[in-house]
């Protein structure tokens, strides 16, 4: 872990201008130089093979003939809806979920000195946090409070004189809880927790307000449970351990993303799409 501060203080790391939006953003803006089309409104609904030949997807009700494809899907969601007769990988798929999180996204109209770009307010028990996470499918009273706010360092991401606060904590992942009032009680919790730590009442100061919880994460990624990181790594072989980047079934079929090797996380995303870069490069 100590990698970490190694490359904040004597390397530095590099800020996204415009969010981490803008980091698939460039992505795709790379892709359309190079002639790549986009139908973002067509949802995949089915891989298509012949026996152990690819053949195409369907999508939009439509049949798109293809040799090779690339499918970006968390590797259960894939598996259950697109590749329903195919054999499935079932010890894979069995591996527990990572955590999921719940975020406030807030709209401030004052500027904080205090806090910085990233902003961590720690639990007074961080075992035991973890232990309603993981153990009891629930939220403790004293969450790990972690809050970005990207106008510390770019002035446009908010208007003059006020930020735009990412508040997160951690929690489980969707096992058909009471989230209303997980999050009802969550969001007490942490203004209570801010109002103390920067003796204020923040809730005066919440111009606008979205929040996203596992059962949104779930529906808006398809990430079984709502896990933001697939299988959850919980020994030193989990990166062996999860799916490879290609199928093992059918030909010219690769997989990328956090529910696939080598992890979760932007970093191992984009890592996971280079691999599967080079293993379709090695074809030619």
């Amino acid at each position: 872990m100590s990698m970490i501060p190694h490359l904040e203080m004597d390397l530095g790391t590099y800020f996204p201008k415009g969010g981490m939006h803008e980091i698939s953003q460039s992505l795709y803006r790379l892709c359309q130089s190079k002639g790549a089309e986009f139908q973002l409104s067509n949802a995949v609904t089915e891989i298509l093979h012949d026996g152990s030949k690819i053949t195409g997807v369907v999508a939009g009700s439509q049949k798109h003939e293809g040799d090779l494809i690339v499918c970006n899907m968390d590797i259960y969601a894939t598996y259950q809806r697109l590749l329903k007769d195919v054999i499935k990988p079932k010890k894979t798929l069995a591996q527990e979920c990572s955590s999921s999180a719940l975020i406030f996204y807030w709209g401030i109209k004052k500027t904080f000195e205090p806090l910085d770009l990233h902003n961590i307010l720690f639990s007074e028990s961080y075992e035991e946090e973890f232990k309603h996470i993981f153990e009891r499918k629930t939220l403790i009273d004293d969450p790990t409070i972690y809050i970005n706010i990207s106008s510390k360092e770019e002035k446009k991401d908010a208007p003059e004189g006020c930020e735009n606060w990412f508040v997160m904590i951690n929690c489980p992942g969707n096992f058909n809880q009471d989230w209303e009032q997980i999050r009802k009680k969550a969001r007490e919790n942490i203004i209570e927790k801010i109002n103390r730590t920067l003796n204020v009442h923040i809730e005066d100061y919440i111009e606008l307000e979205e929040i996203l919880d596992p059962i949104k994460i779930e529906s808006k990624t398809s990430s079984h449970n709502g896990a933001l990181y697939g299988a959850s790594s919980n020994n030193k072989f989990a990166a062996f351990l999860r799916h490879p980047n290609f199928s093992k079934e059918l030909k010219n079929l690769y997989f990328c993303g956090g529910s696939v090797h080598p992890g979760g996380g932007i970093p191992l995303s984009l890592l996971s799409a280079k691999i599967v870069g080079e293993q379709i490069a090695s074809l030619k």
